[in-house]
């Protein structure tokens, strides 16, 4: 494993503010320290990312991407193709979260010729979203190398 990561960057491109904050209590459940950006449609996440190719005067891109498929404005697949022609963003990790069962998710990313590190569904009750931050974090430390404390 690489070096200790301490405060992570996390976009979150998600449409809806209770599954924002679902997502926030299952990374502190998974042992997260994190930093969120939220993009609320597929169009401020394009912006965001475009905005965040890191050298003089742009902040550093995400560490971890966390992504709805369904989203207003532009669908998740192309939210994800701008993410995978960066340079940076093919090294970064990205966890595709929709309420769609994950075959169906991997499916329509898989049409797009695009590929996530993680495909997971929005379970229905707390309990269980709750407990995606480990499978966040397994996702995360595996596709990196670093350890999340």
């Amino acid at each position: 494993m690489g070096p200790l990561q301490t405060s992570l960057q996390v976009l979150i491109v998600e449409d809806n503010p209770s599954d924002v904050m679902l997502i926030e209590m299952a990374m502190q459940a998974g042992g997260f320290e994190f930093e969120t950006q939220v993009a609320v449609d597929g169009d401020a996440a394009i912006d965001h990312l475009q905005g965040n190719a890191g050298g003089a005067g742009h902040p550093s891109p995400p560490d971890l991407i966390i992504l709805d498929l369904n989203l207003p404005k532009r669908h998740g697949t192309e939210v994800l193709r701008v993410i995978r022609e960066t340079e940076w963003g093919q090294r970064t990790p990205v966890v595709v979260l929709s309420s769609s069962p994950g075959d169906v998710i991997e499916e329509l990313v898989h049409a797009a010729h695009l590929e996530a590190d993680c495909y997971l569904t929005k379970p229905l009750h707390l309990d269980e979203f709750v407990a995606l931050g480990v499978v966040i974090r397994e996702c995360y430390e595996s596709r990196t190398g670093r350890r999340v404390h």
